[in-house]
């Protein structure tokens, strides 16, 4: 299975790195990135895919202000979009309870890859239409990163890609965070993060 989607990937100018074990294509500021989930159980296997975009200064700054572990900073990526999420007709999770079942399923990820998904990786790879993702709407919640780190990204896009803005999203942020009740700590990262966006 691996080599299968690994050959149709490279195709596209995705490469495996070992550091993250998901498929990698970098353009200027970042990367694009393939994580294929394999999930095994003792009926069957499931197989998750999710597309993601790195932009290499703002997982600088932010990873110098949260709580993140050893070389989390460099395998950080700013949006990751589950693909069901990309195009309403795809599954999130495909189960494969035979062998013969695994290429119907590659063949209908990779039409939706081709189709939806590797234009939505080269929109999203701009930061500036990143950024209006992001700070579109400020209580939208993203389903697979924490209020603590989607504020932490979006604020520093903001900053860097769009800082006439920057003062309303920085009052909309600081505003959701204090209804949140979130810990001193929270609060004080992010305060030190506002520091060093407006200081540097």
């Amino acid at each position: 299975m691996k080599t299968a989607y690994q050959d149709f990937l490279e195709d596209f100018g995705f490469n495996l790195d070992p550091t993250i074990l998901h498929y990698v294509k970098l353009f200027d500021g970042g990367k694009q990135v393939v994580f294929f989930h394999h999930i095994s159980n003792s009926d069957s296997n499931c197989i998750e895919v999710q597309l993601g975009i790195r932009i290499d200064a703002v997982e600088d700054i932010i990873n110098q202000f949260l709580p993140s572990l050893g070389d989390f900073s460099e395998r950080s990526t700013t949006l990751i979009m589950p693909i069901d999420q990309i195009n309403a007709n795809m599954q999130r999770r495909y189960f494969i309870k035979d062998e013969k079942e695994v290429p119907e399923v590659l063949k209908k990820i990779e039409s939706h890859l081709v189709k939806d998904g590797f234009r939505w990786l080269d929109r999203y790879s701009d930061p500036i239409v990143l950024e209006d993702y992001f700070n579109n709407n400020p209580d939208q919640e993203f389903i697979t990163q924490n209020f603590t780190y989607r504020s932490a990204r979006a604020i520093t896009l903001c900053k860097l890609y769009n800082p006439d803005n920057y003062k309303d999203k920085k009052k909309a942020y600081l505003d959701k965070l204090e209804e949140m009740m979130v810990t001193p700590f929270t609060l004080a990262s992010f305060l030190n993060l506002l520091n060093y966006l407006e200081n540097n």
